[in-house]
């Protein structure tokens, strides 16, 4: 009796792990959109400057819309996945800090003359 509850518990315990990882984006993803989200940010600062309606346009919005899309990502499914992360500190830090390392050396080759040509 002990075995078969335990093996209900463990079938169980796998069902909830499996039907999350489904739901929440990887690290990887969350950090190549979560860095396009950044950069969209920097556009929609840049744009403000010279477009006293962007905001009232709701130009973040769209810009936000237009990473989603090219992700393939709903905004839900986004949400869902960075408040998992937020309630996992360890991995939202790692994510954070290939952010920040991305940020740096993009910064170190734009100084250095090594930009990349699109």
């Amino acid at each position: 009796m002990r075995k078969l509850l335990l093996s209900s518990c463990m079938l169980w315990l796998m069902a909830c792990a499996n039907d999350e990882s489904d739901r929440i984006l990887s690290k990887d993803s969350m950090q190549i959109i979560m860095w396009d989200m950044m950069k969209a940010d920097e556009l929609f600062i840049r744009k403000m400057v010279t477009d006293s309606n962007a905001v009232k346009n709701k130009e973040d919005v769209k810009l936000y819309e237009t990473v989603f899309r090219i992700h393939k990502v709903t905004k839900d499914r986004f949400f869902e996945s960075y408040r998992y992360y937020e309630a996992h500190p360890i991995l939202f830090k790692e994510i954070i800090d290939s952010i920040d390392s991305k940020s740096n050396r993009e910064r170190i080759d734009r100084y250095s003359g090594k930009r990349n040509k699109p």
